[in-house]
């Protein structure tokens, strides 16, 4: 990969992020249980990329067996993220439940190698291990039981089925279009919570129906098939560890449109995080093409 391409994909990924990082606030935003947040997100997500695909004349099926099943794993494993993250944001706070999802890089760097010919080198353990030293600095003290616990060990249930979802895609789904991807990923997700209508009403006010249509679309479809497509051009733990940048976003939004001021711990964090995603970046770019 040229070095232009290379910064090409360094800002898509980088965007992605900004626009991912969004996502929290809505758990804030919208008054709904978080199967019902979650439900609507993935509906409007896949009416959004079907509309994009016929646009651009695209298919939205795979014409193989496996890469079907492929995509039927990731999307199942993308709905389990999606909800034990908003749940995460619901039992402890929005900034544990994105801190606690960004141990994601330190379980991609062991996850990457049992399923890629590669192994982890020194370097990748320790900025793995120093954007966990980054989000333990973030979070409070713990006491079992609480909601704080049970959000966190949400969270890190969702930082796995994240990581292995974005391992299920580079392995098996990487040579086929982002958009498609994303939008079989999206519906079996949809299938998936479908039954959350039964005993959760179906929002009718026209705030939570915006709110789920704008997460849905902008920061769902679009922000993840970018996110995809650059995903697929990278590594597995660069990617991880580039992606740890998205709660030092997430804590400047919530600073920006909620007024949720980050305290002393969420400087140090994130100044750590910082570092590790800044080195990362500049390993990136200076690998042989």
């Amino acid at each position: 990969m040229s070095s232009e391409s290379k910064t090409k994909t360094f800002l898509e990924f980088q965007f992605a992020m900004l626009l991912i990082s969004g996502n929290i606030l809505f758990a804030k935003l919208i008054d709904e249980s978080v199967w019902m947040i979650t439900f609507g997100r993935t509906v409007f997500a896949s009416v959004g990329l079907y509309l994009f695909l016929k646009w651009r004349d695209k298919p939205v099926f795979f014409t193989t067996k496996t890469d079907n099943i492929a995509s039927l794993g990731a999307g199942v494993l993308l709905a389990v993220h999606w909800i034990t993250f908003f749940a995460s944001a619901r039992l402890a706070s929005p900034a544990v439940a994105v801190l606690t999802l960004f141990t994601h890089p330190v379980i991609t760097v062991f996850l990457e190698p049992i399923h890629f010919a590669s192994r982890p080198k020194k370097t990748d353990l320790f900025l793995a291990l120093l954007v966990l030293l980054g989000v333990g600095i973030l979070i409070p003290e713990l006491k079992p039981g609480n909601d704080l616990f049970l959000g966190i060990l949400s969270g890190l249930f969702s930082a796995f089925t994240f990581s292995y979802r974005n391992l299920v895609a580079k392995k098996f789904l990487s040579h086929h279009g982002s958009a498609q991807v994303m939008f079989l990923q999206s519906l079996t997700a949809a299938i998936l919570l479908a039954p959350v209508c039964y005993w959760d009403p179906i929002p009718t006010n026209y705030r939570s129906l915006g709110l789920m249509i704008l997460l849905g679309t902008f920061f769902t479809a679009f922000a993840h098939t970018l996110y995809m497509k650059s995903m697929f051009q990278l590594k597995l733990k660069t990617a991880g560890i580039l992606s740890s940048i998205q709660p030092v976003y997430s804590i400047l939004l919530a600073w920006i449109l909620l007024g949720d001021i980050p305290g002393y711990r969420e400087i140090i964090g994130g100044v750590l995080i910082l570092f590790a995603g800044t080195l990362e970046t500049i390993r990136y770019k200076k690998e042989v093409p």
